[in-house]
């Protein structure tokens, strides 16, 4: 992967990813996604492919749109979730995995999620009805309540065999006479009062439900659980037959905030997500095993504490036929394990490769997932066994096979002692050919959360979406992404350090490291930068605009002050959390913590990037920097993406992100004689 060659940004955003993997029952063959680039249509697509075990063959069931998600039913049959360019996404099904694919569902709002139940499946979605409130509409026009919509969010049940015979019966009956026949499907969630629908699971005649009252993130507080007690088959016949079909539900008395994670393949008992201690963004939830019985009594008593002694978020959990498994953040790698109710956590060995945070373990007990290490980019893996028995992992694609003449540098965990003596682990990227006795520039790569992390990977996904980190390698700079404090993989401790210390603590973490690589002696200090989107964004502007070692940075929807983003974002909880108040109760803290607050002696050269249509940082933070620091003759450029929320999801406008920060950080760490705004973004 080192032969010399440098990759272009196109290069970078054109590689095909594997994104999803699942094994059949029998794992003699596995389905998976690949992420490709629709230059033309200026999307992203997931494709779907099928490996055959026995033979080594590959089959491409798909060939354009988006599958986002896919489920087996049986050994031969695949039902996915699938969007074409001005669709909304659709349930489809391959029988026999020959021919076309049947659509099952056409939904007005489109299809969120959906997944098997019996001899049939379950599906979320908006109720369209709901969704366009005709009456209020026609008197006032368009206009919303802010966070006080009644949610549209709901559950559908329909059956393959129904559906077909409902295609059939419509080609043969008088086009009139077409909306009389009863559509082979009921709405499931109609017996409950309206809310929002987050996640639902199956099992033996019971539907458990995830829920809020409201579709607002502010509402997540007031999340609550049900379960649904219907025979799905027999309410489908009523309804087809024209009558009323029954059911009847009960809310969980569940601990505040607790959530269903899992259903027991017995349908007897669940796995239970709980945050013991307080409800806090920071706060790391626990695994807890529920017995199933009087539901509406209180549960906590009955709730038996699973992961008490591993001290890690879970990524992702599975319970089927061969136990429970799980995925977690241990440092800068991804676990995956089995977990017993009796609270042991067995890590599975999967040979120096490491997993993505889902995974998916067939009933047959094979695993299939994402894998990848410091020189391995994303390639299928599966087991040949069942995962009990230990068995060695094989790879099945070959996508590594993309980098063969590319330079793509090395990539290793770094670590060293913050200002207040905390430990800090970083990914360090190194030109191929580094050597320690010469002076790189460096550029800090900060990730976003703050509660996520960088991984050890050849590629994460913003390195070729959002920052052109082999581009800054193949130049001779240096790129660190410090897992900084309140980042994952550490435990609880670690995790909450930024509390009521944003920035300052951050701030803490990135100027150490530059201390420790001047005392390696191999980087330049008179030319660092920082870059970061979201949460990394303001740690990039916090140290922009409070500390003077940076020669420039890049703020990528990142916080300007947390009292503007507390007034105008989605999770204004957020704050109240990391802040431990509100800006009226407590303005020193969020002076504190504020990059504006540093203006008055602002002087670093600042890029910014703010997708216009943010809910989760709004346009203002940018505005404000942007202001602030043209007031005070600071070079400063404000780049807009007015289809874009709070990330970039298209290619041509990842292309952007990239080539400004190459161009930003070229001319201020590297050549003085380019441009740091090329001519070209001047579009008169």
């Amino acid at each position: 992967m080192n032969n010399g060659s440098h990759p272009t940004i196109d290069d970078l955003i054109s590689l095909k990813v594997p994104v999803k993997a699942k094994a059949n029952p029998s794992g003699d063959k596995i389905a998976y996604t690949v992420r490709t680039t629709n230059w033309n249509k200026n999307r992203y697509e997931n494709l779907l492919l099928v490996y055959f075990v026995p033979t080594g063959e590959e089959v491409h069931l798909t060939h354009s749109g988006d599958v986002t998600d896919f489920h087996w039913r049986g050994d031969n049959d695949i039902l996915m979730l699938k969007g074409e360019e001005e669709k909304k996404a659709q349930i489809w099904m391959f029988e026999n995995l020959f021919g076309e694919p049947m659509q099952l569902i056409e939904h007005e709002t489109g299809v969120e999620s959906f997944k098997l139940a019996d001899s049939g499946l379950l599906f979320l979605a908006e109720n369209p009805e709901k969704k366009k409130n005709q009456d209020l509409t026609n008197k006032f026009g368009e206009v919303t309540h802010f966070e006080m919509e009644e949610s549209a969010s709901a559950l559908y049940y329909t059956e393959p065999s129904r559906v077909k015979d409902y295609v059939n019966l419509t080609k043969i009956t008088i086009e009139d006479q077409v909306k009389e026949i009863p559509k082979p499907f009921i709405e499931v969630s109609e017996i409950l009062p309206p809310m929002k629908i987050i996640e639902f699971y199956y099992n033996d005649s019971r539907i458990f439900l995830n829920t809020r009252p409201k579709d607002p993130l502010v509402y997540n507080s007031q999340a609550e659980s049900y379960v649904i007690d219907i025979d799905l088959k027999q309410a489908l016949e009523e309804h087809m037959g024209g009558g009323a079909w029954e059911g009847s539900f009960v809310k969980m008395n569940l601990p505040e905030q607790a959530s269903i994670a899992a259903v027991n393949p017995s349908g007897k008992s669940l796995l239970i997500t709980y945050k013991e201690r307080d409800r806090k963004f920071y706060t790391q939830a626990d695994i807890w095993h529920l017995e199933l019985d009087d539901l509406e009594e209180p549960q906590y008593p009955k709730m038996k504490k699973l992961t008490e002694a591993l001290d890690r978020d879970i990524g992702y959990i599975e319970w089927g036929a061969h136990g429970i498994f799980l995925s977690y953040a241990n440092e800068t790698v991804i676990v995956y394990a089995n977990l017993t109710l009796d609270g042991k956590v067995n890590k599975i060995d999967l040979d120096e490769i490491h997993g993505d945070f889902a995974f998916n373990i067939s009933d047959g007990g094979y695993l299939a997932f994402i894998g990848a290490n410091a020189e391995l980019f994303n390639e299928v893996y599966y087991t040949p066994l069942p995962v009990t028995q230990e068995p060695s992992l094989i790879r099945i694609t070959d996508y590594n096979h993309q980098f063969e003449d590319w330079d793509m540098g090395i990539v290793e965990t770094i670590e060293w002692e913050s200002v207040d003596g905390t430990r800090i682990q970083g990914i360090m990227r190194k030109p191929s050919g580094f050597d320690p006795s010469k002076k790189y520039p460096l550029l800090f790569d900060v990730h976003g959360g703050p509660a996520s992390f960088n991984r050890e990977i050849l590629l994460e996904p913003y390195d070729y979406q959002r920052y052109p980190v082999v581009q800054f390698n193949n130049i001779g700079v240096l790129i660190l992404k410090p897992n900084y404090r309140g980042s994952i993989g550490r435990g609880q401790t670690f995790k909450e350090l930024n509390v009521n210390n944003l920035g300052v603590g951050d701030l803490w973490d990135l100027e150490s490291a530059i201390d420790h690589l001047d005392e390696e002696g191999y980087i330049d200090t008179e030319n660092v930068g920082c870059m970061g989107w979201s949460q990394g964004g303001y740690i990039s502007a916090f140290a922009g605009l409070r500390s003077s070692r940076f020669k420039a940075v890049s703020v990528g929807a990142g916080i300007s002050d947390w009292y503007t983003y507390h007034i105008s974002n989605d999770i204004p909880q957020f704050t109240n959390h990391y802040l431990s108040s509100n800006p009226w109760d407590n303005p020193k803290i969020y002076e504190k913590t504020a990059p504006i607050t540093g203006i008055k002696t602002a002087k670093t050269p600042t890029l910014i990037q703010h997708g216009a249509k943010d809910k989760r940082v709004p346009l203002s933070n940018a505005m404000e920097i942007y202001r602030a620091l043209k007031a005070k003759e600071v070079p400063v450029e404000l780049f807009i993406y007015p289809e874009m929320a709070h990330p970039i999801t298209k290619p041509r406008e990842c292309r952007a992100v990239m080539q400004q920060n190459l161009d930003w950080f070229v001319h201020y760490l590297v050549d003085s004689e380019s441009e740091p705004v090329p001519k070209y973004w001047d579009k008169k």
